[in-house]
């Protein structure tokens, strides 16, 4: 009986399911990562708009009451994208403190 090189049927089911379960094992750490990282990145440009409120009460002398003051005019303080995070929530301005409205 001749012996022939390559996997059974057998063999390979056993390996795709290996793979399977460690797929399975991955998929939800990288999922959650992406969430981390968009929480972060949130927390970051919220700290960027506050440092715009800051310029803004400098140079104006009183505190900005809407995102619309820091993204308008000739010179504006920050960017129409700037007044979203990341992950699609919009930055809002209340007594002079940006925070996000979930």
């Amino acid at each position: 009986m001749k012996k022939e090189n390559g996997f059974t049927l057998i063999e390979m089911i056993f390996c795709i399911s290996v793979i399977l379960v460690i797929l399975l094992l991955v998929i939800p750490e990288v999922t959650s990562k992406n969430r981390i990282v968009k929480e972060k990145s949130c927390d970051a440009q919220i700290e960027v708009v506050n440092s715009q409120i800051v310029l803004y009460e400098i140079e104006h002398g009183e505190l900005p009451t809407s995102m619309s003051q820091l993204t308008s005019g000739s010179h504006p303080y920050l960017k129409e994208k700037q007044a979203v995070c990341p992950s699609g929530l919009a930055i809002q301005i209340n007594d002079g403190e940006a925070y996000v409205s979930k």
